[in-house]
């Protein structure tokens, strides 16, 4: 059997909810081999989020748990107890990352900070994620992802400009996923450089700071307050996502050439060159006229026939399928995106799969998600029998 990218990393996974899980994913599923350590009796969190089958509420039946947690190993340890902690700090002796996202400050009272876990292993990588980092007045604040996206700047973008701001993707906690990604990217880095060089390191990620990163666009915008290309304070666009005879598409027009193929697509061929259209500042005032017309033209019209008119005109265009449409849509059963997992609990479920493609060293999953405490007798035997060792 080939190699997975990742096979010789081992990693000691102290973290729960999506963020830190979501990194480890992403380094198991590439062939890292992950000991997840859980809560004895209520383990991860994201274990009682569901969803459930047929809605019967299960430690060892959560679909979010399942998707975050293939490929690794789960132990319980009380880390109140002096016991655990000594199990833990053994362990670490043989890993090259340790990964935690719990609040700046609980690793240290815990006898677990880096510069303690560095005295026992020098080469280890540690990932700290947390809200808003390790340090500065809003570092032991409680957080929501709606508190950190309106601090990443997403709440005061996003939504018609006229009304109250809008969550980002709904409760789809998608900073939380951003923010793994990019744990998992910046780890390996670490990993890499640690050992070549024999030292480790301790990264500090903040998930309002991941947030941020993605708002480049505004961020340069509003470093020069003379900017002509300031908006309303939200961005728009114009058209959208817009209503069909039956159903949604939506369209995006962003250069000259979308917009004269734009114009032809909906037959306004004298909009061509009208001022009062050509670009989106101008669109966005007089989006009542542009609108009006737009309405008329795609309400005699299907979404297929839109669909169609953009592609013929070049225009981007798309349908707004449902997630069930999702996954029986060709482009991604022809990619075979979606993977079925065997679950010993929840049964045959599709699952999204490789965020990306190797080409000698693939993404797979070996092993669904493990039972709260499967790995218990398997892991931590050893230190039980041999306690006063430890």
């Amino acid at each position: 059997m080939t190699n997975s990218a990742l096979t010789h990393l081992k990693v000691l996974d102290l973290s729960w909810h999506i963020a830190g899980p979501y990194c480890t994913k992403i380094l198991a599923d590439y062939g890292a081999e992950v000991i997840k350590v859980e809560r004895p009796e209520t383990g991860d969190p994201s274990r009682a989020a569901g969803p459930f089958k047929n809605n019967e509420e299960n430690l060892n039946a959560s679909g979010l748990f399942a998707y975050l947690n293939n490929n690794k190993q789960s132990i319980t340890l009380d880390l109140k107890s002096e016991q655990s902690i000594r199990i833990i700090k053994q362990l670490v002796k043989g890993m090259d990352l340790l990964v935690e996202n719990f609040a700046p400050g609980v690793m240290k009272r815990l006898g677990l900070d880096y510069e303690t876990l560095k005295a026992i292993n020098p080469k280890l990588v540690m990932v700290s994620i947390s809200n808003f980092g390790q340090q500065g007045e809003f570092a032991h604040y409680k957080a929501t992802e709606i508190i950190t996206q309106a601090m990443s700047g997403f709440l005061s973008s996003v939504g018609e400009p006229h009304r109250e701001p809008v969550r980002a993707a709904g409760q789809l906690r998608i900073l939380e996923y951003i923010t793994g990604t990019f744990a998992a990217s910046s780890a390996l880095a670490a990993c890499r450089a640690a050992r070549v060089s024999g030292i480790g390191a301790h990264l500090d990620i903040s998930i309002a700071e991941m947030g941020l990163l993605q708002r480049s666009y505004p961020t340069v915008q509003n470093s020069y307050p003379t900017s002509v290309f300031k908006y309303e304070g939200r961005y728009v666009m114009l058209p959208g996502i817009e209503q069909c005879k039956d159903g949604h598409v939506g369209i995006s027009v962003l250069t000259g050439q979308h917009w004269q193929g734009f114009c032809f697509m909906i037959e306004a061929y004298d909009w061509v060159e009208d001022e009062r259209f050509t670009t989106l500042p101008q669109r966005l005032i007089h989006k009542d006229i542009f609108q009006e017309r737009l309405d008329a033209f795609l309400m005699e019209h299907t979404t297929e026939e839109v669909l169609a008119l953009g592609n013929e005109w070049r225009v981007p265009v798309t349908l707004v399928p449902t997630f069930e449409d999702l996954l029986s849509l060709d482009q991604y059963v022809e990619r075979e995106f979606f993977v079925e997992v065997n679950h010993s609990e929840l049964g045959i479920m599709k699952q999204p799969g490789a965020p990306f493609r190797m080409s000698k060293t693939p993404w797979s999953i070996r092993t669904s998600a493990p039972l709260l405490g499967e790995h218990n007798e398997k892991t931590l035997k050893a230190f039980y029998d041999k306690s006063t060792q430890i």
